[in-house]
C-alpha cells in the first residue's frame, strides 16, 4: 500500500510540476501578446495543477479523507478544464 501512495504522491508532484511550466509559458505568452486566450489557458492550469496538488498535501499531511480530496480535486480540474476550452473556443481577443 505504501508503494501505490508514494506513486501517487510523485505523480502529483509531477502533475504540479508539468503544470506549472505550462503556466509559465502562458502567462509569457499572454504577456507578450496580451492574448486573452493565453491568460485563460495559464488560469486553466493553475486550476488544475494546483487541484493535484492541493488534493496530495490534504490527504497525506492533513488526513482528510479519500473523497474528500478527490471531490477537491475534481472540482478543480473541472474548473481548470472549463477555462482552457473556453480558452481555446470562447474568448475573443
Amino acid at each position: 500500500m505504501s508503494d501505490i501512495l508514494d506513486l501517487l504522491s510523485a505523480l502529483q508532484v509531477t502533475i504540479l510540476a508539468l503544470g506549472l511550466v505550462i503556466v509559465y509559458y502562458a502567462s509569457k505568452g499572454y504577456r507578450k501578446t496580451n492574448s486573452k486566450s493565453l491568460l485563460f489557458l495559464a488560469l486553466g492550469f493553475v486550476f488544475v495543477a494546483v487541484g493535484a496538488a492541493a488534493a496530495g498535501l490534504l490527504f497525506e499531511f492533513l488526513h482528510y479523507g479519500l473523497d474528500t480530496v478527490e471531490s477537491i480535486q475534481a472540482g478543480a480540474e473541472v474548473v481548470g478544464f472549463g477555462l482552457i476550452v473556453y480558452s481555446i473556443v470562447g474568448s475573443r481577443d
